[in-house]
């Protein structure tokens, strides 16, 4: 039976997050033309995995999906409210890869004490768009191509001060969390 592991990412992950969003590059599922060199990737993994968030989904050690949390750029100085961008490899739609990564990254950000999270999806990413709408997002509006959905979060501390960044949460809560984002891809 294939091995299936959803998890934080580190640095060392980025050859392999890389191939999966290479392809995406030059898309209109993709905010970049072309992929970036992958010493430039790895920093950009370093600058927000211990801020904000990445999470990576492995079949047999293999990355096939990764997300990651951004500022929000309708509020960049929001703590509470972040921009996601989820990555499945093209031959891993459909197996609940995409489900699994936002299952996990959803329950970080709650036990982070984060409040609302946003996505951007073109609007002639249809796929995308019916993902994140079946997770629960909702329309909040429309920029140039793109149509910005959003999900409000039930923050664990609503009451918090500063979100708790990720690597800081609890092992009591990550592990649960992680090992339950593991049972919903399809092998």
């Amino acid at each position: 039976m294939p091995r299936v592991a959803v998890r934080r990412v580190n640095e060392w992950d980025g050859p392999s997050m890389l191939k999966v969003y290479t392809p995406y590059t030059g898309t209109a599922c993709a905010p970049e033309k072309e992929p970036p060199e992958l010493q430039a990737y790895i920093q950009r993994i370093d600058t927000y995995t211990y801020g904000l968030g990445w999470i990576l989904c492995e079949i047999d050690c293999q990355t096939v999906g990764f997300c990651h949390l951004t500022e929000n750029r309708l509020d960049p100085k929001n703590l509470f409210s972040v921009e996601m961008q989820l990555y499945v490899k093209e031959d891993c739609r459909g197996m609940g890869v995409g489900r699994a990564l936002w299952s996990l990254m959803r329950d970080i950000m709650e036990y982070g004490s984060r409040r609302e999270v946003f996505v951007r999806v073109n609007r002639e990413n249809t796929p995308g768009m019916a993902f994140f709408q079946a997770m629960g997002f909702a329309p909040w509006g429309e920029e140039g191509e793109e149509t910005l959905l959003r999900y409000a979060l039930n923050p664990v501390d609503p009451e918090a001060e500063r979100p708790v960044k990720p690597y800081l949460i609890d092992k009591f809560d990550y592990e649960p969390a992680r090992e339950k984002a593991a049972t919903l891809v399809r092998v």
